[in-house]
C-alpha cells in the first residue's frame, strides 16, 4: 500500500461502498415516489416483498435449486436478512460480496512483485529474513483492509441513518459491525491468494493481471463447465465463493463452517506463497 496505488485503492474501495449504497437507497427513493402516501417502513416492506424472491434465488444452492427442502431453507435465509435484519444494509453487504474481491485483488496485488524485479528486496534480506519480509507485509497489508473495512462500515452506515432514519441506531450499528467482520474474513484467503501469485511474479503487471483473471475467472469457468458436467462445482471451492454468503447464515453452525473454510483456504495460500518466496531468487 505504499505510494500512489494505496492512495488509489484507499478512494477506489470506499467510493464502490458508497456508490453500492447510494443506488440502493436509490431504488428505495423511487418506490417511495411511486407511493407517496406511505411512510418509510411501508416503503421497505414493499420492496422487501419484491426482493425476497430475488435473493433466495442468489442464496439457494444451484445444484439443488430444485429440491423443495433447499427452497424453503433459501426462503428462510431471505426472511432473516430481510425482515430480521436490516434489509438495506443486508442488500449492500450481498452486492459487496460479489464485487470485493476484485477491490482485493487491485488493493493485494503487489505485494512483493515489483520490488523482486527491481531486486530491491536485496537490501532488505541484509536486516531480517525473507519470513519476516513475507508475514510482515502480509500482516501490514491485512491490517490496511481491516481499516478500509470499518471506514466503509461507518460511512455506509451513516449515510443509510442520515437518508433513511427508519432503523434503530443499535440494531443497524450492530449488523453492520456483524458484516465488517464477515468482509474481513472474505477478504484475508484472497489477500493470501495475492501474495501466493504476488510472489511468485517479477512483474506486478503480470501480477495484477493474473490475480484478476483468477478471482473473476475461475467461478465464471466453474459455472459454465457445470453446466456440462455436475462435477465442475467442485471448482468453486478453490475459492472462498462458496462460504462468502454463508457468513450471512441465520444458522451459527453453517457461518462457523464458513469461517473454517475461508481460514483453510488462507492457511494453503500462504503455505504455497512462503514456500514460493522462501526459495526463489531475490
Amino acid at each position: 500500500m505504499r505510494g500512489g496505488i494505496g492512495l488509489v485503492f484507499l478512494l477506489a474501495s470506499l467510493t464502490f461502498g458508497l456508490l453500492v449504497a447510494h443506488y440502493v437507497l436509490l431504488g428505495v427513493e423511487q418506490v417511495g415516489k411511486q407511493t407517496p402516501t406511505a411512510d418509510a417502513a411501508e416503503v421497505l416492506a414493499q420492496i422487501g416483498r419484491r426482493a425476497k424472491p430475488m435473493v433466495a434465488w442468489v442464496l439457494v444452492d444451484k445444484d439443488s435449486a430444485q429440491v423443495p427442502e433447499a427452497r424453503r431453507a433459501a426462503d428462510a435465509w431471505a426472511t432473516y436478512l430481510i425482515e430480521e435484519r436490516p434489509a438495506i444494509l443486508s442488500a449492500i453487504f450481498l452486492i459487496l460480496l460479489f464485487g470485493w474481491p476484485l477491490v482485493v485483488s487491485f488493493g493485494a496485488f503487489d505485494l512483493y512483485s515489483s520490488d523482486i524485479g527491481s531486486r530491491q528486496l536485496r537490501y532488505q534480506l541484509l536486516r531480517t529474513d525473507r519470513s519476516s519480509i513475507f508475514f510482515g507485509r502480509l500482516l501490514g497489508m491485512l491490517g490496511t483492509f481491516a481499516l478500509v473495512l470499518v471506514l466503509l462500515g461507518l460511512g455506509v452506515t451513516s449515510y443509510i441513518a442520515l437518508k433513511l432514519p427508519v432503523y434503530g441506531a443499535g440494531p443497524l450499528f450492530v449488523w453492520a459491525a456483524y458484516g465488517t467482520i464477515a468482509m474481513f474474513c472474505v477478504s484475508v484467503p484472497y489477500v493470501a491468494l495475492c501474495a501466493w501469485i504476488s510472489a511468485a511474479c517479477r512483474s506486478a503487471f503480470l501480477s495484477m493481471t493474473i490475480t484478476s483473471a483468477v478471482i473473476g475467472g475461475v467461478p465464471l469457468f466453474a459455472t459454465i463447465v457445470a453446466t456440462w458436467t455436475p462435477f465442475a462445482s467442485w471448482l468453486h471451492y478453490a475459492l472462498p465463493w462458496p462460504f462468502q454468503t454463508q457468513l450471512f447464515h441465520p444458522e451459527p453452525g453453517r457461518v462457523a463452517l464458513a469461517v473454517l473454510g475461508c481460514g483453510l483456504q488462507t492457511v494453503v495460500f500462504l503455505w504455497l506463497g512462503h514456500r514460493r518466496f522462501t526459495r526463489r531468487d531475490l
